[in-house]
């Protein structure tokens, strides 16, 4: 698995030097979703599922109802 997340370049998920960017920004004086959120957002999700298909029976239980990869 480590060699597909190295692929992708996400090991800041795993390693810490991937931080949540905030989720909104200010535009002019509207309040707009963030892309780097959004972007964030799908790839701490696609890891998550990467880790969690790994997992055992016994151990998968620990781990479902987190909300990041982290």
């Amino acid at each position: 698995v480590l060699g597909l997340i190295e692929s992708q370049d996400l090991q800041g998920f795993i390693n810490d030097e991937i931080f949540v960017p905030d989720q909104y920004i200010i535009n002019g004086d509207k309040r707009e979703i963030n892309p780097d959120y959004l972007q964030w957002k799908k790839s701490d999700r696609l890891l998550r599922g990467w880790i969690t298909g790994t997992l055992s029976e016994e151990v998968i239980g620990l781990v479902v109802g987190l909300k990041t990869s982290e």
